[in-house]
């Protein structure tokens, strides 16, 4: 058998080929072994953990040391343009982000030193980043100062310092953490809210600089994204919840009033600047686009709009045929001016389109061949094998920059984390495979409050297991999935 024939075979039956064996994507266990194999050991070795413990740093080299600004590493002794202004900051989002890494870590493996480490961060965060008066959040430290002024912080920002905090309530209901979650949350959609389109602005206040004016999708978007989808079906009945659906509502309706573009099925990352509808515009790429329809589709079906799902369902649908570059079986990045697809790869995008691709498989009974095909490709070649984590970009034959830096400003553990955990409940859901999930929730709460991530199920079995003097709940839950 020729080696492309053997590629070939390997793709079809859901597996690529990994140091010599073939890794079934198919299999629940493939993506708790890459959970467990080459992502956590990145952000359990001491140099991630920060100190203190829990005060978890925005750069670090390559090869997971840490960075040392009197001695860096070359990778960040010569870094792009854009990140070189950056360095002597440490961003809040970030650390929430790797919060999130540490809590989902748990989720899967049940490893109590992860949800510590994701406590540690909370505690930090919770005490050095939130504004006890307004409910705001720092966006970065710089010289150990919280900057910028209230209002002035980004509402991507905002939204994405509560993305770990909502994590870790997911696994453990701490009110203490949804009284936070609530207070930051009052505080984006009360002061930044745009009465007129029902939006969230970039920021609250005009400082003379031209943030103001800026009209980002993000800043909409990842309210969705960040928080709402995940914590809202697991709040208690009652007023808050039904307040929370009704922003998720609203937000919903007004994002696609303001950027969706019925004509070409794309979300426009910003609006207002002249290349806001254009190929190269900022954020106009299928990421965006499809995190877009998954965030509406997820919100749809939690407030039972079956309109809404429908619209939401084909956008994903139409997405991923753009994304799809059936030669590589793998996904694209964005469109190029002449409407083809451009086939360089970043990380962020590429896991939200296999994500996309697993929930249409999963609850709408579509065809997972580019789900088992893509996801193979991220495992082949998005890995540093030799250090652990994924590389940010790649070119068209995955042949990865050695020099590209794996964790900045905007790059850490959440996407692929979230990669992780929801590929794992497809496979395990597509075979018909009862999922383990592992929590640390008060004795009080039973089986009936627990969700399987974005997914829907039933819990078969909830075993309460003591590690390391603390009690946690590992459950068996049998997702629901739409006939094949």
């Amino acid at each position: 058998m020729s080696t492309f024939t053997a590629s070939l075979v390997a793709a079809l039956l859901g597996g690529v080929a990994l140091f010599g064996q073939a890794a079934d994507v198919t299999q629940g266990q493939t993506w708790l072994d890459h959970a467990q194999q080459d992502l956590l050991p990145w952000w359990t070795q001491p140099a991630a953990q920060g100190e203190p413990v829990g005060r978890f740093p925005t750069f670090r080299c390559n090869d997971g040391s840490a960075y040392v600004r009197t001695n860096p590493c070359p990778e960040l002794a010569d870094p792009p343009a854009w990140i070189k202004p950056e360095l002597n900051r440490e961003y809040v989002r970030m650390q929430s982000r790797q919060i999130y890494a540490y809590a989902m870590g748990f989720h899967l493996t049940g490893d109590v030193k992860l949800l510590k480490l994701a406590r540690a961060g909370v505690n930090d965060l919770r005490t050095r980043a939130l504004d006890r008066k307004t409910g705001s959040a720092a966006s970065y430290y710089e010289n150990g100062k919280p900057l910028p002024a209230v209002g002035l912080r980004t509402a991507q920002d905002l939204a994405y310092a509560g993305v770990g905090l909502a994590a870790y309530y997911y696994v453990t209901r701490d009110p203490l953490v949804l009284s936070d979650l609530i207070k930051l949350k009052q505080h984006i959609l009360t002061t930044y809210k745009d009465k007129k389109t029902g939006l969230i602005r970039w920021v609250a206040k005009d400082d003379g600089s031209g943030e103001a004016r800026r009209d980002e999708l993000v800043a909409t978007l990842d309210q969705l994204n960040a928080y709402l989808i995940l914590v809202t079906p697991i709040l208690p009945e009652g007023p808050l919840k039904q307040q929370w659906q009704a922003d998720i509502a609203s937000l919903s309706k007004a994002m696609i009033k303001h950027y969706h573009d019925p004509e070409s099925g794309r979300f426009w990352g910003t609006q207002g600047t002249p290349d806001s509808e254009t190929a190269e515009g900022r954020h106009n790429d299928f990421g965006h686009t499809v995190k877009a329809y998954w965030m509406l589709y997820l919100g749809a079906r939690l407030n039972h709009d079956s309109q809404l799902a429908a619209f939401a369902r084909d956008g994903m649908r139409k997405t991923l045929d753009h994304a799809w570059l059936a030669q590589g079986g793998n996904w694209g990045e964005k469109l190029a001016e002449d409407g083809s697809t451009k086939p360089g790869k970043s990380w962020w995008i590429y896991a939200e389109l296999d994500q996309a691709a697993a929930t249409l498989a999963v609850m709408e009974g579509d065809d997972a061949a580019r789900w088992r095909s893509a996801s193979g490709w991220w495992l082949e070649h998005f890995v540093d094998k030799a250090h652990g984590e994924v590389w940010g970009g790649l070119p068209a034959d995955g042949v990865a920059n050695p020099n590209q830096i794996k964790q900045h400003l905007w790059k850490n553990g959440f996407h692929s984390l979230e990669h992780s955990v929801v590929n794992y409940l497809a496979a395990q859901a597509l075979a018909g495979k009862p999922a383990t999930l592992y929590y640390a929730m008060p004795a009080i709460r039973t089986a009936a409050g627990l969700k399987p991530y974005t997914f829907e199920g039933k819990v078969q079995k909830l075993e309460k297991l003591q590690q390391d003097g603390m009690t946690i709940q590992r459950v068996n839950v049998l997702i629901d999935t739409k006939s094949h």
